[in-house]
Protein backbone atom coordinates (compact mmCIF):
# COMPACT_ATOMS: atom_id res chain seq x y z
CA UNK A 1 0.00 0.00 0.00
CA UNK A 2 2.80 2.58 0.77
CA UNK A 3 4.52 1.64 -2.73
CA UNK A 4 1.80 2.11 -4.14
CA UNK A 5 0.87 5.68 -2.85
CA UNK A 6 4.76 6.48 -3.02
CA UNK A 7 4.35 5.82 -6.98
CA UNK A 8 1.14 7.76 -7.48
CA UNK A 9 1.91 10.85 -5.81
CA UNK A 10 4.14 12.56 -8.83
CA UNK A 11 1.55 11.86 -11.45
CA UNK A 12 -1.16 13.52 -9.18
CA UNK A 13 1.07 16.22 -8.23
CA UNK A 14 3.00 17.15 -11.30
CA UNK A 15 0.08 19.12 -13.04
CA UNK A 16 -0.89 21.11 -10.44
CA UNK A 17 3.26 22.05 -10.50
CA UNK A 18 3.21 23.01 -13.77
CA UNK A 19 0.12 24.55 -13.89
CA UNK A 20 0.87 28.16 -13.09
CA UNK A 21 3.38 28.52 -15.41
CA UNK A 22 1.33 27.46 -18.18
CA UNK A 23 -1.49 29.86 -17.13
CA UNK A 24 0.65 33.01 -16.42
CA UNK A 25 0.19 34.95 -19.54
CA UNK A 26 -2.92 36.34 -18.56
CA UNK A 27 -1.15 38.09 -15.42
CA UNK A 28 1.32 39.37 -17.74
CA UNK A 29 -1.32 40.54 -19.96
CA UNK A 30 -3.75 41.92 -17.38
CA UNK A 31 -1.74 43.51 -15.27
CA UNK A 32 -0.06 45.80 -17.50
CA UNK A 33 -3.45 46.62 -18.93
CA UNK A 34 -4.83 47.48 -15.16
CA UNK A 35 -2.02 49.34 -14.91
CA UNK A 36 -2.11 51.63 -17.79
CA UNK A 37 -5.92 51.54 -17.24
CA UNK A 38 -5.07 53.89 -13.79
CA UNK A 39 -2.09 55.88 -15.08
CA UNK A 40 -4.69 56.68 -17.66
CA UNK A 41 -7.00 58.03 -15.39
CA UNK A 42 -4.76 59.41 -13.50
CA UNK A 43 -3.08 61.58 -16.80
CA UNK A 44 -6.88 62.33 -17.80
CA UNK A 45 -7.65 63.91 -14.14
CA UNK A 46 -4.41 65.74 -14.50
CA UNK A 47 -6.10 66.63 -18.26
CA UNK A 48 -9.27 68.14 -16.97
CA UNK A 49 -8.73 69.67 -13.80
CA UNK A 50 -5.18 71.53 -14.22
CA UNK A 51 -3.17 73.24 -16.68
CA UNK A 52 -0.59 70.89 -17.75
CA UNK A 53 0.11 72.77 -20.71
CA UNK A 54 1.94 75.71 -18.95
CA UNK A 55 2.25 74.70 -15.32
CA UNK A 56 5.35 72.24 -14.94
CA UNK A 57 4.63 70.23 -12.33
CA UNK A 58 1.16 68.77 -13.38
CA UNK A 59 2.66 68.89 -17.06
CA UNK A 60 5.64 66.69 -15.74
CA UNK A 61 3.31 64.32 -13.78
CA UNK A 62 0.76 64.10 -17.21
CA UNK A 63 3.73 63.29 -19.63
CA UNK A 64 4.88 60.16 -17.25
CA UNK A 65 1.45 58.91 -16.72
CA UNK A 66 0.41 59.27 -19.90
CA UNK A 67 3.73 57.66 -21.39
CA UNK A 68 3.90 55.24 -19.15
CA UNK A 69 -0.16 54.06 -19.66
CA UNK A 70 0.90 53.75 -23.41
CA UNK A 71 4.02 51.97 -22.86
CA UNK A 72 1.92 49.48 -20.43
CA UNK A 73 -0.81 49.16 -23.28
CA UNK A 74 1.30 48.16 -25.75
CA UNK A 75 3.58 45.64 -23.27
CA UNK A 76 0.26 43.68 -22.67
CA UNK A 77 -0.42 43.01 -26.22
CA UNK A 78 2.71 40.67 -26.35
CA UNK A 79 1.15 38.39 -23.79
CA UNK A 80 -2.21 38.54 -25.03
CA UNK A 81 -1.19 37.81 -28.66
CA UNK A 82 0.99 35.29 -28.04
CA UNK A 83 1.18 33.90 -24.80
CA UNK A 84 4.25 33.13 -23.10
CA UNK A 85 5.93 33.57 -26.74
CA UNK A 86 4.73 29.89 -28.31
CA UNK A 87 2.08 31.83 -30.04
CA UNK A 88 -0.77 30.22 -27.47
CA UNK A 89 -2.41 33.49 -25.75
CA UNK A 90 -6.00 34.81 -25.76
CA UNK A 91 -6.64 34.65 -29.47
CA UNK A 92 -5.48 30.74 -29.81
CA UNK A 93 -4.62 29.80 -33.63
CA UNK A 94 -5.99 32.51 -34.84
CA UNK A 95 -3.13 34.46 -37.30
CA UNK A 96 -5.79 37.31 -37.69
CA UNK A 97 -6.32 37.77 -34.22
CA UNK A 98 -2.73 38.05 -33.64
CA UNK A 99 -1.66 40.23 -35.85
CA UNK A 100 -4.67 42.61 -34.78
CA UNK A 101 -3.57 42.92 -31.03
CA UNK A 102 0.02 43.74 -32.09
CA UNK A 103 -1.40 46.07 -34.66
CA UNK A 104 -3.53 47.70 -32.09
CA UNK A 105 -0.48 48.16 -30.19
CA UNK A 106 1.36 49.86 -32.78
CA UNK A 107 -0.90 51.89 -33.68
CA UNK A 108 -1.89 52.71 -30.44
CA UNK A 109 1.31 54.33 -29.99
CA UNK A 110 1.51 55.89 -33.52
CA UNK A 111 -2.22 57.33 -32.52
CA UNK A 112 -1.47 58.91 -28.96
CA UNK A 113 1.91 60.28 -30.38
CA UNK A 114 0.20 62.19 -32.64
CA UNK A 115 -2.42 63.23 -30.08
CA UNK A 116 0.53 64.59 -27.78
CA UNK A 117 2.31 66.51 -30.61
CA UNK A 118 -1.32 68.31 -31.85
CA UNK A 119 -2.25 69.18 -28.65
CA UNK A 120 1.35 69.94 -27.12
CA UNK A 121 3.89 70.29 -29.34
CA UNK A 122 2.26 72.09 -31.57
CA UNK A 123 -0.46 73.52 -30.02
CA UNK A 124 -0.90 76.90 -32.49
CA UNK A 125 -0.27 74.92 -35.39
CA UNK A 126 -3.16 75.04 -37.76
CA UNK A 127 -3.50 70.97 -39.41
CA UNK A 128 -4.76 70.87 -42.66
CA UNK A 129 -7.36 69.04 -43.94
CA UNK A 130 -4.96 66.03 -45.24
CA UNK A 131 -3.27 65.90 -42.07
CA UNK A 132 -6.40 65.95 -40.02
CA UNK A 133 -8.02 63.14 -42.04
CA UNK A 134 -4.72 61.18 -41.72
CA UNK A 135 -4.88 61.73 -37.74
CA UNK A 136 -8.70 60.31 -37.82
CA UNK A 137 -7.74 57.40 -40.38
CA UNK A 138 -4.91 56.33 -37.77
CA UNK A 139 -7.04 56.48 -34.45
CA UNK A 140 -10.15 54.71 -36.63
CA UNK A 141 -7.54 51.79 -37.65
CA UNK A 142 -6.46 51.64 -34.08
CA UNK A 143 -10.65 51.30 -32.77
CA UNK A 144 -10.86 48.59 -35.34
CA UNK A 145 -7.84 46.73 -35.08
CA UNK A 146 -9.19 46.43 -31.05
CA UNK A 147 -12.64 45.15 -32.15
CA UNK A 148 -11.11 42.67 -34.19
CA UNK A 149 -9.00 41.45 -31.30
CA UNK A 150 -12.05 41.15 -29.23
CA UNK A 151 -14.01 39.15 -31.57
CA UNK A 152 -10.74 36.83 -31.98
CA UNK A 153 -10.32 36.40 -28.21
CA UNK A 154 -14.01 35.74 -27.67
CA UNK A 155 -14.45 33.43 -30.43
CA UNK A 156 -11.25 31.23 -29.35
CA UNK A 157 -12.70 30.84 -26.41
CA UNK A 158 -9.56 30.76 -24.23
CA UNK A 159 -10.44 33.16 -21.33
CA UNK A 160 -13.38 31.92 -19.36
CA UNK A 161 -15.81 34.04 -17.71
CA UNK A 162 -16.31 37.66 -18.16
CA UNK A 163 -12.39 38.00 -19.41
CA UNK A 164 -13.38 36.48 -22.58
CA UNK A 165 -15.51 39.66 -23.77
CA UNK A 166 -13.26 41.97 -21.62
CA UNK A 167 -11.08 43.58 -24.90
CA UNK A 168 -14.23 43.24 -26.89
CA UNK A 169 -16.78 45.17 -24.75
CA UNK A 170 -13.16 47.97 -24.28
CA UNK A 171 -12.99 48.41 -27.78
CA UNK A 172 -16.70 49.04 -28.13
CA UNK A 173 -16.34 51.28 -25.31
CA UNK A 174 -13.76 52.81 -27.27
CA UNK A 175 -15.81 53.44 -30.40
CA UNK A 176 -18.42 55.23 -27.95
CA UNK A 177 -16.04 57.77 -26.60
CA UNK A 178 -14.40 58.36 -29.84
CA UNK A 179 -18.32 59.54 -31.48
CA UNK A 180 -18.83 61.47 -27.75
CA UNK A 181 -15.62 63.47 -28.38
CA UNK A 182 -16.25 64.44 -31.90
CA UNK A 183 -18.95 66.31 -30.41
CA UNK A 184 -18.21 69.60 -29.14
CA UNK A 185 -21.55 70.88 -27.83
CA UNK A 186 -20.83 69.04 -24.23
CA UNK A 187 -17.55 68.89 -22.77
CA UNK A 188 -19.08 67.43 -19.70
CA UNK A 189 -20.55 64.28 -21.14
CA UNK A 190 -17.14 64.11 -23.24
CA UNK A 191 -14.85 64.46 -19.88
CA UNK A 192 -17.34 61.93 -18.49
CA UNK A 193 -16.94 59.52 -21.43
CA UNK A 194 -13.23 59.97 -20.46
CA UNK A 195 -13.49 58.32 -17.26
CA UNK A 196 -15.55 55.89 -18.46
CA UNK A 197 -13.32 54.18 -21.02
CA UNK A 198 -10.41 54.41 -18.31
CA UNK A 199 -12.16 52.59 -15.87
CA UNK A 200 -13.66 50.32 -18.46
CA UNK A 201 -9.34 49.62 -19.27
CA UNK A 202 -9.35 48.98 -15.24
CA UNK A 203 -12.16 46.39 -15.24
CA UNK A 204 -10.77 44.69 -18.32
CA UNK A 205 -7.52 44.06 -17.15
CA UNK A 206 -8.52 43.32 -13.41
CA UNK A 207 -10.38 40.49 -15.32
CA UNK A 208 -7.45 39.33 -17.73
CA UNK A 209 -5.58 39.16 -15.10
CA UNK A 210 -7.64 36.55 -12.60
CA UNK A 211 -8.44 34.68 -15.54
CA UNK A 212 -8.71 31.09 -16.22
CA UNK A 213 -7.65 29.48 -19.20
CA UNK A 214 -8.84 26.82 -21.48
CA UNK A 215 -7.20 25.14 -24.09
CA UNK A 216 -6.74 26.86 -27.45
CA UNK A 217 -9.19 26.47 -29.81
Amino acid sequence: MTATATATAPRRSAPTAAHPAAASWPRTAGIPILAGGVMLTGATALEVGADVATDPAPAAAFWVLFLGSVLAQIAAMFPLALGRGDGHGAVGSSLVGKLALLGFGAFLLANHSLYLVVTYLMPTATPSVGAMAFVLGVSAVQGMLLVLGGVAIARAGVLRGAARWAILVLSLVGFALGAVANDPSSQLLTDAMYFVSTGAQIVAGTLIARADVSAAK
